[in-house]
Order: structure tokens, then C-alpha cells, then sequence
């Protein structure tokens, strides 16, 4: 297709989205209403976005919201629905998917999921793609996505540098968590507390433990990232339906058990769906 023709057919299809969006809207953005939202209106009236008691990501989070928390509510809504629509692409493109498993990634269960919820999973993907120094901020926007992401990075950097290159990496990271409890206060404690009764918990604490460990260990000892990247829903108590995402990310280069995954996952869904389990 030539240039002249992406450059209409971008808008277009743009357009198409937004309004389609818009037409469904009281259905979608569940977490954007009612957390992500508030949270980032809070901080441009120079509140603490913490105010707002669902809001329990890195404050950093918040700025990658607040271009979109300058519109209305619906609006920069659907704004941030396209915009993750573009990087969860971005991000299975980034992480070498085929084209086949591109498309399987954005029809798997998760990925719609969270586009339906409009969560901030996606900046965890988008960290899996990045250096070590930005990754590490990416994936503790929500570490029960991407935490196990951060023992291979220091890892690595070990492996790589040394101590010194440890703290090149952590560094950064390091000083904004610092600096986020001085702005913030304690902005961490007892805001998880909730998380694990509740009934979007999707998680397999602690049966699937051991699969984690298993995945982290080979990971580390083989500096396999993809299996960083899949680690981290298996260790976590809690876990909502579209942070499975990660584990499509580490499995996103085997076109065969992408697509064998993602057709389970609709399986799932279904026997689900139909009260069948």
C-alpha cells in the first residue's frame, strides 16, 4: 500500500474508531471512570491523586494519563482507548510478534479485556520493550504483571557491568520511588489490602507458585526474557483478567502456541460465559 493511502486511510480509520467507541461507551472504561480519571484530574488541580482510594499504581502512572485527563471524561476516554489500542500493537510489533500473532494478540481474551476495562497493562508491555533503565518504571506500574521483570533485569545488568551497571540501572528508578513518598506520603501501605477477596481476582495463588518460580529460575539462568515476561502472573495473589496479557507477551514469537493459547483462552471464555464452570 503506498504512502498516499496510509495517509487517508489513518484518519479514517481513526475516526471510524472514535465514533464507534463513542456509541458504546457506557459499556467501556470501567477503571478509566472510576479510577484513572479522577486520579489524574486530582493532580492537575493540585491534589493528591492517592485521594482517590482505587488508585494504587507508581505516581508516575498518572503522567502518562494526564494529556488525556485534560479532556472530559468521555472524551479523553476514548482518546486513551485508541491511543492503548495503537500501543498494545506497538508493543507485540516491538516484541517480534508475526503477523499472525499480532493479530491472535489483539482478538486473546486479556487484550479485549482491557481494552473494554481501559487499565494501564499496556505500559507494562511497553516496558517489556524498552531498556533496562525505563523498563524498570514501566513494570511496576503493576507488579503483578511485570515484577518478576525486575530481579532478570538487575540481573542482567550484573551479568553485563557488574555492581556498577546494577546501580546505572536501578538508579533512576530508585530516586523517583524515593521522591514519590516525600510528594505523596506513604502512598503504598494498606491500599492492597482489599485486592485479594475481591471477586475480579483471576489469579491462581498459590497453585500456580511454582510455575512462577520455575519460569523465573530458568529466566535467570538462561537470560531468557520472554520467560521473565510470562513469570509474574503466576506469582501473584492477585491478579485482574487483562494482566494474563504478560503471559502472551513471553509467549509472543511461537506463532503455534500463541495462537494454541489465545484459542484456549477464548475457550475458557466461553465454557465461562455459558456458567459451565
Amino acid at each position: 500500500m503506498s504512502k498516499k493511502w496510509l495517509i487517508w486511510l489513518f484518519p479514517v480509520l481513526f475516526t471510524v474508531i472514535y465514533f464507534g467507541v463513542n456509541k458504546i461507551w457506557p459499556m467501556v472504561g470501567i477503571d478509566w471512570k472510576e479510577t484513572y480519571y479522577p486520579a489524574a484530574r486530582a493532580l492537575l488541580n493540585g491534589k493528591n491523586p492517592y485521594l482517590v482510594p482505587t488508585f494504587r499504581n507508581p505516581p508516575w502512572t498518572i503522567l502518562f494519563l494526564v494529556p488525556f485527563a485534560l479532556f472530559s471524561e468521555t472524551i479523553g476516554g476514548i482518546l486513551f482507548f485508541m491511543a492503548s489500542l495503537i500501543l498494545y500493537a506497538w508493543s507485540a510489533y516491538r516484541l517480534k510478534a508475526s503477523l499472525v500473532a499480532l493479530i491472535a494478540f489483539m482478538l486473546a481474551p486479556p487484550v479485549v479485556y482491557g481494552m473494554r476495562m481501559l487499565n494501564v497493562d499496556v505500559f507494562v508491555l511497553i516496558g517489556f520493550t524498552l531498556p533496562a533503565p525505563a523498563a524498570l518504571f514501566f513494570v511496576i506500574i503493576k507488579p503483578q504483571m511485570g515484577a518478576a521483570m525486575v530481579p532478570f533485569l538487575l540481573f542482567k545488568a550484573f551479568k553485563e557491568g557488574g555492581i556498577k551497571q546494577v546501580l546505572v540501572t536501578c538508579a533512576p528508578v530508585s530516586i523517583a520511588a524515593a521522591s514519590s513518598f516525600l510528594f505523596f506520603g506513604d502512598w503504598f501501605s494498606g491500599r492492597q489490602a482489599d485486592l485479594l477477596d475481591s471477586f475480579w481476582n483471576a489469579g491462581l495463588w498459590p497453585w500456580a507458585v511454582p510455575v512462577g518460580l520455575v519460569l523465573m529460575a530458568l529466566s535467570l539462568r538462561d537470560l531468557r526474557e520472554d520467560l521473565a515476561m510470562a513469570a509474574s502472573p503466576f506469582l501473584s495473589p492477585y491478579l485482574a483478567y487483562q494482566s494474563w496479557a504478560a503471559v502472551l507477551a513471553g509467549l509472543i514469537k511461537y506463532d503455534f502456541e500463541f495462537v494454541v493459547a489465545v484459542l484456549a483462552m477464548w475457550l475458557v471464555a466461553v465454557i465461562k460465559s455459558f456458567g459451565l464452570a
